[in-house]
């Protein structure tokens, strides 16, 4: 069984927003703006998640999907910051993670990570699992580094900057599994989260995002080559 959201399929991400907004109503007014903004960015995103689709007829499916979420996932929340911080592209692109510092403590945590969630999906996905062209797997994994640039790098580090910790981490996580609704009534869902739950700490703990995003990546591909390789 699958939830169906019809034109936005990613809307019930949006329930997320109310976290930073309700906490920002009654603790930090000052910051309301900032969340609203965002907020706005977000709804933008849902409402534009169609293009996804429509530059691959354009274009090509797989690489109109790939420009799609690096439009909506990448560039408004990206456009959104450098027009809320009046600062250069650099000092947006650190704030949400983007940086070098910490970056081998990232990718080494977004590995062990990946271990994790990689078991885990094969375990769930037992005999299941298409395997994908290579193509399709480089675009799966580069496409990955969208998600994690809205998900961890704006929605956890940049909410982070303008609330608080709990706050940002409880927006971050529960948009993450929000946005992924057809994992909502099945098992796969136990991967969704626990992959948004434990990303989510080797962002706040290396405020890196580079680590989550190899990981996020290889999570994509890898279980299709283990299926591959054991033959089911």
């Amino acid at each position: 069984m699958s939830l169906n959201l019809g034109m936005f399929p990613i809307a019930l991400m949006l329930l997320a927003l109310l976290i930073p907004i309700i906490y920002c109503l009654k603790w930090k007014r000052e910051n309301l703006r900032k969340v609203a903004i965002i907020s706005i960015c977000c709804v933008l995103i849902v409402i534009g998640y169609r293009i996804t689709v429509d530059l691959g007829k354009i274009i090509e499916p797989s690489l109109g999907y790939f420009m799609g979420k690096f439009i909506l996932f990448t560039l408004f929340p990206l456009i959104a910051i450098l027009y809320l911080e009046k600062c250069e592209i650099k000092t947006a692109l650190l704030q949400t993670g983007i940086k070098k510092e910490n970056l081998s403590i990232s990718i080494l945590f977004g590995l062990g990570v990946l271990m994790i969630t990689a078991i885990l999906t094969v375990i769930i996905w037992w005999g299941k699992i298409e395997p994908a062209s290579l193509y399709w797997n480089v675009i799966l994994f580069f496409e990955a580094f969208n998600e994690e640039f809205l998900f961890r790098g704006v929605l956890l580090l940049y909410i982070w900057k303008i609330t608080n910790l709990k706050v940002a981490y409880s927006t971050s996580v529960l948009a993450f599994v929000l946005a992924h609704p057809q994992h909502l009534t099945s098992l796969s869902l136990i991967v969704v989260a626990t992959q948004g739950i434990l990303l989510g700490v080797v962002t706040y703990k290396t405020k890196n995002i580079i680590g989550p995003w190899i990981s996020h990546g290889l999570n994509r591909v890898i279980p299709s080559w283990i299926s591959i390789a054991l033959g089911v």
